[in-house]
């Protein structure tokens, strides 16, 4: 291994920018060593449910359950290592470029820890959907090893179970419900780099589990078992995190300082130490890269960034697999960064055993911005080196967004954008919020599954007519909503209707609470890729049916300076899908219909609404689905700003006309 050390740098090690969620506190490591030292997994609740005869999974659970998981393998390549019994094999390696044979080695810890992983994730839920490395790759080397698995124990204290709740609460709200298993993916390498860890290179090792939904990497754990090492005797970490709650666990120094990002400084990476290919040179010096790291461990790498002691990670041909990248992808995009092929694409790591090498190389960077520029660099240096990666097969590349749209003439100058349930919503369930609000008010008869029902009824019942100029918003909205508020407390009508000083004391207490901009989260990316959108002259604004008080809460979030402008329904007298209402969105950032695009998160509102007004495009904030029942193509689905961006800034070819980081 070679890292280069005493380099001038201009950030505290993994500290978070503005837009990133930071480490843990003191608090929060030293609850991580509790909970850890007790061999337990804390969650109030459930791990692995059925619903409807479904089965289920609790992300923050399955989370915790991997941290655990990822400290005992740990301990078991301390105990292998130390008793100079590695046992290791071949699995079957690749030649080199240079024609140099190089293993794939396996040792006797990569089976323990894989026998550990796989009896605790299966005792976890048996209908998780896993896929570990030695056992897939060399099923009949583990059979000695099935079954294996650690003593699991539940928390019984009331303070450990309040704080595991306390944290879930930190998790994107998508997350923290019980998901489809069917949905779910984990991904385990128990033993990454075990080359280097054959060959007596220790600090390099790490233990690798990842979580994806979807096909998107939400979830990651990195076990490091020799961290540390001549430093300390208290060997070892476990860097753990996800969307929403951020990136904790890298115990680093606050004094300690990271390179700048181009051009304020050299482009620093990590590169494989067995990779040698007849693009790296070219795209290294284009990229006027300096190789501060060099080494043959996919999750050391990811380590190397989320302390950003290098800015991007290159393996420009075939190299890793989905359990090498998984975790360490979901930690980088919880950070503000990104995993992406040799030439930009993103990988789906949806279950499926038929694609789980990343056959078209492998990029990741710590910055969105700088490698969707840095990806136009590569795809202009290697197009006359050769086919690859477009000459691949790779059934794991994901579909760009707006693959099959046309981009318009001139390219794309403006993007309006949804608020409610797509840039930003409720950090808690509407319907934990209301019945806990009727509580502090002395009604205890409406629950949250009472209050989730009669909600939905209301909203439903007083949307008010469904042509095209209805208009549900008045002024700051109380109109409407103490309506919803009257049928939530009356039982959806089956209870006496509710005092009219009642209904106005919720109300009240219901406006406080989510005006308060700790009452909401943000989409994950959103600010950063608005950021990018506008800085290559791309327009952004919002187009929102909501009452007059959004723009108020849009400045308590920080939002407001993001967008060119604000488009309220309450304020402009129309609301979507009327034409009038999207008209007023093109007016409002000059632009024509013809070369702009929306994104919301309703199909009449948003999506028919945008098409009847002509908008070049209309995509539904939603997760990806391929084709409707009738086989016709359905409308651009996305669940990640930052990939909407890249489609657009691509389809504008926007790292030619707009260098920002390499000049």
């Amino acid at each position: 291994m070679r890292v280069a050390r005493g380099a001038t740098r201009a950030r505290p090690l993994g500290a978070s920018r503005p837009r990133a969620r930071g480490r843990a506190t003191t608090r929060a490591a030293e609850r991580e060593t509790r909970w850890m030292k007790r061999g337990v997994v804390a969650s109030a609740t459930p791990r692995s449910t059925r619903d409807d005869g479904e089965a289920t999974i609790h992300v923050p659970s399955l989370v915790r359950e991997m941290r655990r998981i990822a400290r005992e393998g740990c301990a078991i390549i301390r105990a292998v290592t130390a008793s100079g019994e590695l046992d290791a094999r071949d699995k079957g390696g690749t030649t080199r470029a240079d024609g140099r044979y190089v293993e794939d080695a396996q040792t006797e810890a990569d089976r323990r820890v894989e026998a550990m992983a796989i009896g605790a994730l299966r005792a976890f839920s048996k209908d998780l959907n896993l896929v570990a490395e030695e056992s897939f790759e060399c099923a009949a080397t583990m059979e000695a090893y099935a079954g294996g698995g650690a003593a699991r124990t539940t928390i019984a204290e009331a303070e450990a179970e309040a704080e595991a709740e306390a944290e879930d609460a930190t998790w994107a709200p998508e997350l923290r419900a019980p998901i489809a298993a069917s949905r779910v993916a984990v991904y385990c390498d128990p033993l990454d780099g075990t080359n280097e860890y054959a060959a007596g290179e220790r600090e390099a090792i790490t233990v690798l589990l990842g979580v994806a939904v979807d096909g998107t990497p939400r979830a990651g754990v990195i076990g490091q078992p020799f961290y540390g090492r001549g430093k300390s005797e208290d060997l070892g970490r476990v860097v753990w995190g996800g969307a929403g709650v951020g990136v904790h666990g890298l115990d680093v120094a606050e004094d300690a300082l990271a390179p700048p990002v181009p051009p304020h400084g050299a482009h620093v990476v990590a590169v494989n130490r067995n990779i040698r290919e007849n693009r790296q040179a070219p795209v290294l010096e284009a990229l006027q890269s300096r190789v501060d790291v060099v080494i043959s461990a996919t999750g050391f790498h990811y380590l190397m960034l989320l302390e950003r002691r290098a800015h991007s990670a290159l393996l420009l041909r075939k190299a890793s697999k989905k359990w090498d990248t998984c975790a360490g992808e979901a930690l980088l995009r919880a950070t503000g960064g990104i995993v992406t092929d040799t030439v930009g694409r993103r990988y789906d790591y949806s279950y499926n055993l038929n694609a789980l090498p990343n056959l078209s190389g492998m990029a990741a960077s710590l910055d969105v911005g700088m490698h969707c520029e840095m990806m136009g660099i590569i795809r202009d240096v290697i197009k006359p080196l050769g086919d690859y990666p477009y000459d691949v097969d790779d059934p794991s590349i994901k579909p760009g967004v707006l693959d099959g749209v046309q981009t318009p003439a001139g390219g794309w100058r403006a993007v309006t954008v949804d608020v409610g349930g797509c840039l930003i919503e409720p950090r808690e369930r509407v319907a934990d919020v209301y019945a806990r609000t009727a509580r502090s008010i002395g009604i205890d008869y409406v629950t949250s599954e009472t209050a989730s029902h009669d909600f939905k009824e209301a909203f439903a019942k007083f949307r008010g007519s469904d042509e095209p100029n209805a208009m549900r918003y008045y002024d700051d909205g109380k109109s409407f909503w103490r309506k919803v508020i009257g049928h939530v407390l009356s039982r959806g009508g089956t209870r006496a209707s509710a005092d009219d000083a009642v209904v106005e004391t919720m109300l009240t207490k219901l406006y406080e609470y989510y005006e308060h901009p700790s009452a909401w989260y943000v989409a994950h990316g959103a600010v950063d890729a608005i950021s990018r959108l506008r800085r290559s002259g791309v327009k952004v604004a919002v187009a929102s049916n909501w009452d007059s008080r959004l723009p108020k809460l849009l400045e308590s979030l920080d939002l407001a300076r993001h967008f060119d402008a604000v488009v309220v329904s309450a304020i402009e007298g129309c609301e979507k899908p009327s034409k009038e209402f999207f008209t007023k969105c093109l007016n409002a950032v000059d632009v024509p219909a013809s070369a702009t695009l929306h994104v919301g998160d309703d199909e009449r509102n948003d999506v028919s609404g945008a098409v009847a007004a002509d908008f070049a495009c209309a995509v539904l904030w939603a997760p990806p689905r391929p084709t409707t029942a009738s086989g016709t193509a359905s409308a651009p689905r996305v669940r990640d700003f930052n990939e909407l961006t890249d489609a657009i800034l691509s389809a504008n070819r926007a790292h030619v006309t707009h260098k920002y980081y390499f000049h």
